[in-house]
């Protein structure tokens, strides 16, 4: 998300995207999780690598980097607005 289009949203609608953001990450954290745990039980029972599971880990972390980069922006933008508010 580009800075302008941040300056444009009101503290409210930045908030709720925080929110969401927040909210993406943690399941997306959660299906990594759950991911390498798989993958762990399976070279526990001796089932060796299964190269499948790395798959969903990575489709994981391609969608997670962008989402945090944006939530960081959004917190930059909302820390800024506070600042502003507490020069008035």
């Amino acid at each position: 998300m580009e800075k302008g289009k941040l300056v444009n949203l009101t503290t409210k609608q930045l908030q709720n995207r925080k929110k969401y953001a927040s909210v993406l990450l943690v399941i997306l954290v959660a299906a990594v999780v759950l991911d390498g745990s798989a993958l762990i039980y399976n070279l526990v029972i001796g089932n060796g690598f299964i190269n499948a599971l790395f798959v969903p880990a990575a489709a994981c972390f391609v969608v997670l980097i962008p989402i945090y980069i944006g939530k960081k922006k959004i917190e930059g933008e909302l820390k800024n607005r506070e600042g502003r508010q507490d020069k008035i």
